[in-house]
């Protein structure tokens, strides 16, 4: 499955040891979302992970975070 940039920095904001967790958190904010266009990037971001049977979805959740956290790591250096 395809992740946008965007969809990918949502999730790298929210990520939790657990999908249901992520996805609690990113489902928590919908709601107050004013930018219809970042509404809808959450939005597919959490179709997309829905989709994602565990323990493949919590394992992607960490390698992207893993990945900001070194792409970060590296842009301080």
């Amino acid at each position: 499955m395809k992740f946008s940039k965007s969809e990918l920095d949502i999730i790298y904001q929210y990520a939790a040891p657990t999908k249901e967790e992520t996805l609690a958190g990113m489902n928590e904010i919908v709601p107050v979302i004013k930018d219809l266009l970042i509404k809808a990037i959450v939005e597919n971001a959490i179709r997309k992970l829905e989709k994602i049977p565990e323990p493949e979805c919590s394992q992607f959740v960490a390698a992207t975070k893993a990945r900001f956290l070194a792409e970060r790591d590296n842009s301080i250096r």
